[in-house]
């Protein structure tokens, strides 16, 4: 019989810009060498793109934003229409991984949020 050993899982929620992703996908990709799993929970705004990291499992929660918020400039209200509208949908995601995931280890979660 094979035992199979389960590799600790993170849970990674960084914001949808680029600034943040670049650097905590690199994070991710020091603790996927340490021996992690990394799971990475997303905005559809700005979503990553799943292919450049087929080593992680992406779960995508909605974030509410319309058309017009999404394209707003306006990096400060954006942060604030995100957080706002985010956070049910985050809190419900996080639950149903932790349920579902017996060797969470972390969740790791950029500043802005």
């Amino acid at each position: 019989m094979v035992i199979r050993e389960t590799k600790p899982v993170i849970f990674l929620l960084t914001f949808p810009l680029q600034g943040h992703l670049n650097p905590n996908f690199q994070l991710a990709n020091i603790l996927c060498k340490r021996g992690f799993s990394i799971t990475v929970i997303h905005t559809e705004f700005n979503a990553p793109n799943a292919s450049n990291f087929p080593h992680f499992t992406f779960v995508s929660i909605p974030d509410g934003l319309s058309e017009s918020e999404a394209s707003n400039p306006d990096v400060i209200e954006l942060l604030h229409d995100l957080n706002s509208k985010c956070v049910a949908p985050f809190g419900d995601c996080l639950k149903k991984l932790l349920s579902q995931e017996p060797t969470a280890a972390c969740v790791i979660v950029d500043a802005l949020w």
